[in-house]
């Protein structure tokens, strides 16, 4: 049987569990501990911008559908120019990162200098201690936070850190991240805060913030000895990955953040929660996946199982682009630089009727959902499975994946790179996000009451196919 794996690296803990081979290693040691504070010479820094992008377009399975290689080739020769002094790793990261949104994929990008920011999080010096999510309007504080007497309401506005208003700071990181939009990167970026604004601006230890609460501009210094707390932390279930409840006689709602889990656990989790959504006699579901960064398509297999009542498929084709490191022994693969295309054949077997979901799916997607959550939501759509809810992903709808890391010849940063691409079941290869059948703006009510309004769209479209 195929076995596909993708996901998004959006967190300096993530890893691939059971894999040794050095292209698979996100986070190995460096070769000399020393190299974190030695200044490279510019002859070299050029040297690894140059291997920096040819090392991406000989792996990547279609650069060129994703990229302008006229715009990355002009960007590295600009970059290349400025290179005059000796810089430390972490310098020459603040350079030749800002290639990365050039390749427009969330799979293809250079890491931030890991090993620095791990020796700064051992010592307590990175402190920004809020989530935060991006709408149109601007970025918010993701929950309510509460420190010494002083409390930060969920919906209060960022408007600059040390300064430097937010809009520039977004517009900057979102440089450093994979990502196939803009609209995407700066998501990346608020998932990835504390790593990028120490990794791209330099920030720790100490944050002076501006933020707008009520209408009111507010100044908050966050330093290394403060406790900043969620006010009204949910119960353990409410604030995990994985959700199930009740909404209403005919409703159920289920999260599902992430596909980066066990599939062993995953099954057996979906398999009670659609025995309890069997015996509540649930007519509607709605299933939520819009803060899911992808993992594993084994688990979003499984769950699209219990929606379907006819076989279905997950993909159409598969396209990989064969390097050093995947082209298998004596070449047997084929030669390095050779696109194989392979049509994926496999067709998914529903669970058994009377274990499987029978009445109106609805997915919520968001800009965010990403990766396997993407290959999911396709799967859903193109197989007339659930009907798509929110706003368009980020993401492509055909998505990469099968990352590969390779280092850079002298810094030694690392670099992830996608050597798949993936079609979705209809075989549509538009290069443009998954839009949803059902389609919410966010409103500045939902940003800032908690009212959610996707799930009252799809709760309307419930109550209309009822009638």
């Amino acid at each position: 049987m195929h076995k596909l794996v993708i996901g998004l690296l959006l967190v300096a803990t993530a890893c691939i569990s059971g894999c040794t081979a050095s292209h698979l290693e996100i986070f190995p040691d460096l070769s000399d501990p020393g190299l974190s504070d030695k200044k490279i010479e510019p002859a070299q820094l050029r040297e690894d911008v140059d291997a920096f992008v040819a090392g991406i377009v000989q792996r990547h399975p279609d650069v060129e559908r994703y990229a302008s290689l006229d715009k990355i080739y002009k960007k590295a020769r600009s970059l290349k120019a400025e290179l005059t002094e000796p810089m430390t790793r972490q310098t020459f990261y603040k350079k030749i990162g800002a290639l990365s949104h050039l390749f427009n994929d969330g799979h293809t990008f250079l890491l931030w200098p890991y090993q620095e920011y791990q020796a700064l999080k051992e010592k307590e010096l990175l402190t920004f201690p809020f989530s935060l999510e991006v709408f149109p309007e601007g970025v918010f504080l993701k929950y309510d936070y509460q420190f010494n007497g002083v409390t930060l309401p969920k919906g209060s506005q960022l408007v600059s850190v040390n300064t430097i208003d937010t809009d520039k700071i977004f517009s900057q990181a979102q440089q450093f991240v994979g990502g196939e939009t803009k609209q995407l990167r700066k998501h990346i970026v608020a998932a990835r805060f504390p790593v990028m604004i120490w990794a791209v601006f330099g920030f720790v230890d100490t944050f002076e913030l501006e933020l707008l609460i009520d209408g009111e501009n507010r100044q908050i210094t966050v330093g290394a000895e403060d406790n900043w707390q969620q006010s009204n932390p949910l119960t353990a279930d409410d604030n995990g990955d994985f959700v199930y409840q009740r909404l209403n006689d005919d409703t159920g709602y289920l999260k599902v953040a992430t596909f980066d889990v066990s599939p062993d656990w995953f099954e057996e989790f979906i398999d009670d929660t659609f025995l309890t959504i069997h015996q509540q006699k649930v007519h509607n579901l709605i299933i939520d996946i819009r803060d899911n960064n992808g993992g594993n398509t084994d688990t979003a297999t499984y769950l699209a199982r219990y929606l379907a009542s006819a076989p279905f498929q997950m993909i159409s084709s598969m396209r990989e682009r064969l390097n050093v490191d995947n082209r298998g022994v004596f070449n047997y693969r084929g030669n390095v630089g050779e696109v194989l295309a392979e049509k994926w054949d496999e067709w998914i077997e529903p669970v058994k009727a009377q274990r499987r979901f029978n009445g109106n799916a609805y997915v919520l997607i968001s800009p965010v959902s990403y990766s396997s959550a993407i290959v999911f939501a396709t799967a859903v759509k193109d197989n007339d499975i659930a009907t798509l809810v929110g706003r368009k992903t980020g993401g492509y709808a055909n998505q990469t994946a099968q990352g590969n890391l390779f280092n850079l010849p002298h810094s030694e940063l690392r670099v992830y790179v996608a050597t798949r691409l993936l079609v979705r079941p209809g075989g549509d290869l538009t290069t443009d996000g998954v839009k949803p059948d059902i389609r919410v703006s966010a409103t500045d009510e939902q940003i800032t009451s908690g009212r959610d309004a996707d799930i009252l769209a799809a709760l309307e479209h419930a109550a209309f196919e009822r009638k």
